[in-house]
C-alpha cells in the first residue's frame, strides 16, 4: 500500500503462540524483498513501573504513536507489531492515535497441545501454561481480529508465508519500495444456525448466543426464520425464508456484522443446502439442540401457558393440555429421529442446562472466527 497510509500488521494471540518470533520473521522477509519494514514488540515499549492508571494499552499506543513519525522519516514502508490485544476497544485506542495507519489485526492460534509445547519450550514460567491455554480458549470465542491464522504444525518460515499471504502483503514492492499489496484474505463471515425439534430452545438459545457475541465485542446479527417467512394463507416456505435471510444478511454485512445467528428448523440437508447456496460469502455451521422427552414436555407446557420468549405467531400459546401433550409427543419423536440421522454439524444437549450454559457450549464447539471445517 503506497501513499499516505502506512501498513501496520498487528500479530496478536495468547502467550506462547509465537507472536514475537513470527513478527520478526515476517518483517525480515519483507526487508529481504526490498520493503523497508519496521518491527516493534509491544512488550518492549511498555516496560514501565508503575504503569499509568490508564493501563498498558494506553502507554503502548501513546509510545507507538510517538515512534510512528520517526519510522516514516527513516523510510519505513510497513510496520509489523507483535503484542497481546483482546478487544475492539483496545484496538480503537491505537487506531485513534495512528490515523494514517492501514491497520490489519491478525490473531494467531494453535491447537492446545501444541500451545503447551511451545509455551514450555520457552523455559520461562512453566507454571503459567494452564493460564495460556485458558487464554487461548477465550480468544477462540472472539471476533475482533480482521483475520485468524492457525499455525498448528507449521514452522516459523511457513507461518510467516501464510500470514503474509492472508494479510495481502506478499506482493512485490513497487519501484519506490512501497508495498503493492493485494486485498487481505479475511475470514469468511460466520453463520451459526441454531436448529432442533419443537421446544428444543432454538429461539431462546439463538438470541442468548447473539447477546453473548455482542457483549464480547463481535459485530453480530440475529434472525429468527419464523419472523421473516410469515405468509398467509399458509406458513411460508423455506425458499421464501432463504431468500429473505439472504436479503437481510446483506444489509447486516453492509452494516459491519461478521457473525449471524439464525434460529429455525433445519430438518433436511437439502433444506440447509438451499440456504447455503444463497449465502455464498458465509461459513455456515448448523448447531442442533437436543432435549429429552421430559424436558420437551416441560417446555411445551411452559409455552402453552404463555411462558418463554413473546414471539408473534407462537402456535403453542393457548393450546389446551391435550393438544400440548400431542405436541410434546411429536417433538420427542422428531428429536429422536434427528438423533438417529445425525442431523446438523454440531449437537448440543440442553437437558439440565441454563440457556446461558447452552450458548457457552455453542461457542466452545463453534468459535466465531476459528478455522474449523464448516459448510
Amino acid at each position: 500500500m503506497s501513499g499516505d497510509r502506512l501498513p501496520l500488521l498487528w500479530l496478536c494471540g495468547p502467550s506462547g503462540v509465537g507472536k514475537s518470533s513470527l513478527g520478526w520473521e515476517v518483517s525480515s522477509r519483507l526487508g529481504r524483498a526490498g520493503v523497508r519494514t519496521a518491527f516493534v514488540d509491544a512488550d518492549q515499549i511498555s516496560l514501565c513501573v508503575p504503569l499509568p492508571e490508564s493501563g498498558t494499552h494506553h502507554l503502548r499506543a501513546r509510545n507507538l504513536a510517538a515512534m510512528w513519525p520517526n519510522f516514516r522519516l527513516a523510510g519505513a514502508r510497513c510496520v509489523v507489531l507483535s503484542g497481546f490485544v483482546d478487544s475492539p476497544e483496545e484496538i480503537a485506542e491505537y487506531a485513534k492515535l495512528l490515523p494514517d495507519a492501514a491497520l490489519t489485526v491478525c490473531r494467531l492460534r494453535v491447537e492446545p497441545a501444541e500451545l503447551k509445547e511451545r509455551f514450555l519450550g520457552r523455559g520461562w514460567r512453566p507454571d503459567l501454561v494452564a493460564d495460556a491455554v485458558a487464554e487461548a480458549e477465550g480468544l477462540d470465542g472472539t471476533g475482533f481480529a480482521d483475520l485468524c491464522v492457525d499455525t498448528s504444525g507449521l514452522t516459523v518460515a511457513k507461518s510467516a508465508e501464510l500470514v503474509l499471504n492472508r494479510a495481502g502483503l506478499a506482493a512485490a514492492p513497487g519501484a519506490s519500495g512501497d508495498l503493492v499489496p493485494s486485498a487481505p484474505v479475511l475470514d469468511p463471515a460466520r453463520v451459526l444456525w441454531i436448529s432442533g425439534a419443537t421446544a428444543a430452545g432454538k429461539s431462546t438459545a439463538g438470541y442468548e448466543a447473539f447477546s453473548q457475541l455482542v457483549r464480547s465485542g463481535v459485530p453480530a446479527a440475529y434472525v429468527d426464520l419464523k419472523q421473516i417467512g410469515a405468509l398467509r394463507p399458509g406458513t411460508g416456505d423455506h425458499l421464501l425464508k432463504a431468500r429473505n435471510l439472504a436479503a437481510v444478511w446483506a444489509g447486516h454485512l453492509a452494516a459491519g456484522a461478521r457473525c449471524l445467528v439464525v434460529s429455525g428448523d433445519a430438518d433436511r440437508d437439502e433444506t440447509v443446502r438451499r440456504y447455503a447456496e444463497l449465502l455464498p460469502e458465509a461459513a455456515l455451521t448448523v448447531v442442533r439442540l437436543h432435549a429429552g422427552p421430559a424436558t420437551l414436555a416441560e417446555r411445551v407446557a411452559l409455552r402453552g401457558g404463555g411462558g418463554g420468549p413473546a414471539l408473534p405467531g407462537d402456535e403453542l400459546k393457548g393450546l389446551d393440555p391435550a393438544a400440548l401433550h400431542r405436541v410434546a409427543e411429536r417433538a420427542a419423536a422428531d428429536a429422536a429421529a434427528l438423533d438417529r440421522e445425525g442431523a446438523g454439524d454440531v449437537r448440543i444437549d440442553t437437558d439440565g442446562r441454563s440457556i446461558q450454559e447452552v450458548a457457552e457450549h455453542i461457542f466452545r464447539a463453534c468459535p466465531p472466527d476459528s478455522s474449523r471445517p464448516v459448510r
